[in-house]
């Protein structure tokens, strides 16, 4: 038979072939349960007092370009300011109901005893992190364990000289506080670009929500590297940086609706270029971001004991 004989003439190639095979279906069947646990949801979805929905619904002249999760962006200047240089290429974000239990039963640092939405948000946060510690990029991105703190500009996890996540701020409906760019120190590492205060629409929310801002960016180094292959010709190109969101919604003194947000950003005068350039991430590499998305936020459910 023409199959037997190419399985006895080609081992090595059949091997690689029925590996890829057998990969391609256990992704479609993580993906497929990923997206009935963690499903994704649009951003008019949202919290209206989420601070990412903030930025994103943000007035402004909007690119050419559509960005992978959502309809359309804007453009944003630098941290520091300056003229309309970075733009949001792409946006996901997934919600999952949790029992007001378990996210009040997750130690964390607290200032009181109260299970408010404010005090959830923190221990999701813990229990997000602790899961996320747990996986293979801890291994690389990791140089030593990074104790938790709310403060603004506080390391996360990763290193100050490599990729590392920073806190931006905290957030909560009931306790009139909101997203502060100015509570960022003079010397903290920068963000990739702007940032927004949500403090009007926290203001308006009719739901305890508490939410927690996090901020990421590339080396330049990297960035550089790959735009620079992008100059000649490469259709894509890497995203520089972003912000990611965890916000806690007590709807019930049973229930509480958890949302996790992911946006990333990058630069539309890439290596100096004077004309803009709205190339981004091909759409595999996107979904691949949705399904890491998906995997952090069930890791960090699953972490507070909650069982699918």
């Amino acid at each position: 038979m023409p199959i037997m004989n190419f399985i006895q003439t080609r081992p090595r190639l059949t091997a690689v072939l029925s590996v890829t095979a057998l990969s391609s279906v256990a992704i479609y069947l993580t993906k497929r349960q990923l997206n009935y646990s963690c499903p994704q949801i649009s951003l008019t979805d949202l919290p209206k007092s989420s601070a990412c929905r903030k930025l994103l619904e943000k007035t402004g002249e909007s690119p050419t370009q559509t960005p992978w999760g959502m309809d359309h962006s804007t453009l944003l200047s630098r941290w520091s300011g300056g003229s309309k240089s970075y733009w949001v290429t792409s946006f996901t974000a997934h919600q999952v109901e949790v029992p007001v239990s378990q996210l009040a039963g997750y130690k964390v640092l607290r200032d009181g005893e109260k299970d408010d939405a404010h005090h959830l948000m923190q221990n999701l946060v813990a229990a997000f992190l602790d899961a996320r510690a747990t996986g293979p990029e801890a291994y690389f991105l990791d140089k030593a364990p990074s104790p938790l703190s709310f403060v603004p500009a506080s390391l996360l996890f990763g290193d100050r000289a490599f990729p590392g996540a920073f806190m931006l701020g905290t957030w909560s409906s009931t306790r009139g506080t909101s997203i502060q760019p100015a509570d960022l120190p003079p010397a903290a590492i920068e963000p990739i670009s702007e940032f927004v205060s949500n403090e009007d629409v926290v203001q308006g929310s009719l739901v305890d929500t508490a939410g927690a801002v996090m901020y990421w960016k590339f080396p330049d180094g990297l960035v550089r590297s790959v735009d620079k292959v992008a100059s000649y010709g490469l259709p894509w190109r890497l995203i520089e940086g972003g912000f990611q969101e965890w916000i806690v919604e007590k709807v019930s003194d049973e229930k509480a609706r958890v949302t996790y947000v992911t946006i990333e950003c990058t630069s539309v005068y890439p290596a100096g270029q004077t004309t803009r350039d709205f190339k981004i991430m091909p759409w595999l590499l996107y979904e691949a971001h949705v399904l890491y998305a998906q995997t952090l936020l069930s890791k960090g459910i699953r972490q507070l004991g909650k069982l699918d």
